[in-house]
């Protein structure tokens, strides 16, 4: 594939990955994403809550510009989890490819589940069973969700925003229980920190809850501090030290502050703009 140039992408979120505790409002963040690139066209926002996830009852259905696709898993009935994600890489592929109308977003909620099944297909099943496996596996789990995430980013859908839960990584694990742990995206294995690198964005959501249970404040953490390292914006450090720790949890807040902090034209040797 040949090379192209291309502008940053950091100064629109176009590929964006919310981590952060249950019930901080990731799935809803989902329902601000743009639905129309122009006024009265017939662009729509598709949300895919992914197998496991169980943030779907935030998702409304009486919207015809938002589209909204929920597993639905039968007890009864065993469905491996090369068939579930089999399945998921069918709808998000026809989604991508315009089968259910013009797409202006879409929202994958749920992203660290989907790796679960992707790991529990390549180890035959052992991985929700909790049986041991040969760690090499790992790698082919890697693989194969590399090969997804890619098919998604690389996409021409103007936006393309992810969710999952957070954890707790240990920043040298050779040390094991002795070493001290910060909160970045809860995937398995080493993809909790490399799935860093590959969003151009990772925010963390963190809402706080006053008296009589009434939202105080509801924040996307943008630069790592205190005990999350798992929030980033790949920019130039002139930009990026002009971004602010958090601020709300809202699409065109988020907008205005990364346009805001590109148009910072970095000084010049001698002080000079």
């Amino acid at each position: 594939m040949p090379f192209k140039q291309v502008e940053h992408t950091s100064r629109t979120p176009r590929r964006v990955l919310i981590q952060g505790p249950p019930n901080s409002l990731k799935t809803t963040a989902l329902l601000g994403l743009p639905r129309h690139r122009e006024a009265g066209d017939d662009g729509c926002c598709c949300i895919v809550s992914l197998p496991g996830e169980k943030g779907y009852a935030t998702l409304p259905t009486d919207q015809p510009d938002l589209k909204c696709y929920i597993w639905e898993s039968d007890a009864a009935e065993k469905t491996s989890s090369a068939s579930v994600v089999a399945q998921v890489e069918a709808l998000v592929f026809g989604l991508l490819a315009g089968k259910q109308g013009s797409l202006v977003s879409l929202g994958l909620d749920g992203y660290h589940k989907f790796y679960g099944y992707i790991l529990d297909s390549v180890t035959g099943g052992a991985f929700f069973k909790g049986e041991e496996f040969d760690t090499k596996l790992y790698a082919r789990s890697h693989e194969q969700f590399n090969w997804f995430h890619e098919r998604v980013m690389s996409s021409l859908v103007p936006y393309a925003w992810f969710t999952a839960w957070d954890g707790r990584e240990a920043d040298k694990p050779e040390l094991k229980s002795a070493s001290p742990t910060h909160i970045f995206p809860d995937f398995p294995g080493k993809m909790a920190k490399r799935i860093m690198g590959e969003f151009p964005i990772v925010m963390y959501s963190n809402i706080k809850w006053g008296e009589l249970g009434k939202l105080e404040s509801a924040t996307w953490q943008l630069r790592p501090h205190g005990s999350v390292w798992g929030a980033a914006v790949k920019a130039p450090l002139e930009v990026i030290e002009k971004l602010p720790v958090s601020i709300p949890q809202d699409f065109k807040v988020l907008e205005q502050v990364l346009q805001g902090a590109w148009s910072v034209k970095p000084l010049q040797k001698g002080g000079k703009p």
